[in-house]
């Protein structure tokens, strides 16, 4: 199996060059980075880890591996671009049912280093080897979705947006609308367990409807901080894939985060530069 580490070449003119040549494949610069000295060698720790210990510390591709038919790639890249100004061709991704399961379209495999994310890989289920949809999903679609998972693997696992961004590269307007509902298995099973049992008594309705309030609040309060983003000059989606939750509620509720209030911040000159609306 292939990990991967994206090269991007110093440029002593411009930090901000290279910070936005990172950013454009995927690499970003989130919340958690201190300084742009520690985040450029970081990566280049990364790079330099993977050449001296791989191929022969490379896990291993499962045995139905397969590489992604022609075309699914570059769809998938230019539908995250379009959407989130991303293009990230270094992530390795595979056809794999048995990494994905039967009952999944792709996951994004991270491993870890240290406790901490190191590199991404890609599997989407082998049934795409012989049609382009499978079970409703499309696999450009797919891997696109994937790709998101991929590149915020910098901000935390348990982000209450983890499903939102990467469902809204669907067509589907239901997955881009009710897609973050499923981001943990239990906040379904909450729901339509309240239901079902609210049937006998009627007090477990209180369950279905505090979920629903849940996701009615983030559903409000990302739209909210989109508002705002607008007002600012600034393209909505692409700044808040950036945006850590504290970020965007802070953003919601009428208050500029650091990053972009601050003179000088890296976060918010690589935004203005980037993502200005025109």
């Amino acid at each position: 199996m292939k990990l991967a580490i994206p090269d991007i070449p110093n440029d002593p003119g411009d930090p901000m060059d290279w910070l936005c040549r990172a950013d454009e494949l995927g690499v970003l610069f989130s919340p958690a980075d201190e300084s742009l000295e520690d985040f450029r060698s970081e990566i280049e720790k990364k790079r330099q880890e993977l050449q001296l210990e791989l191929p022969s510390g490379e896990p291993e591709l499962p045995p139905d591996a397969a590489e992604l038919p022609p075309g699914i790639r570059e769809k998938a890249e230019q539908i995250i671009f379009d959407l989130y100004g991303i293009r990230p061709s270094w992530v390795p991704a595979y056809l794999s049912t048995r990494e994905t399961g039967h009952f999944s379209a792709g996951v994004t495999a991270i491993y870890l280093r240290d406790g901490k994310p190191w590199a991404p890989v890609i599997f989407l289920s082998g049934a795409f080897r012989s049609k382009p949809r499978h079970r409703g999903y499309d696999a450009a679609e797919t891997l696109a979705h994937e790709m998101v998972h991929a590149v915020r693997t910098g901000f935390p696992s348990d982000s209450a947006y983890d499903e939102y961004f990467p469902c809204q590269v669907h067509k589907s307007r239901f997955r881009r609308v009710a897609g973050n509902f499923f981001r943990k298995w239990y906040i379904p099973v909450l729901f339509f367990c309240g239901l079902t049992f609210s049937a006998l008594r009627p007090e477990f309705l209180i369950l279905p409807l505090l979920v629903l309030l849940r996701e009615l609040q983030l559903s409000a309060r990302i739209r909210s901080a989109a508002d705002k983003l607008r007002e600012l000059g600034l393209c909505p989606m692409p700044v808040l894939l950036r945006l850590s939750d504290k970020e965007i509620k802070m953003l919601a509720c009428g208050k500029r985060p650091a990053c972009l209030s601050e003179t000088g911040s890296l976060r918010r000159d690589l935004f203005f530069r980037r993502f200005r609306a025109r």
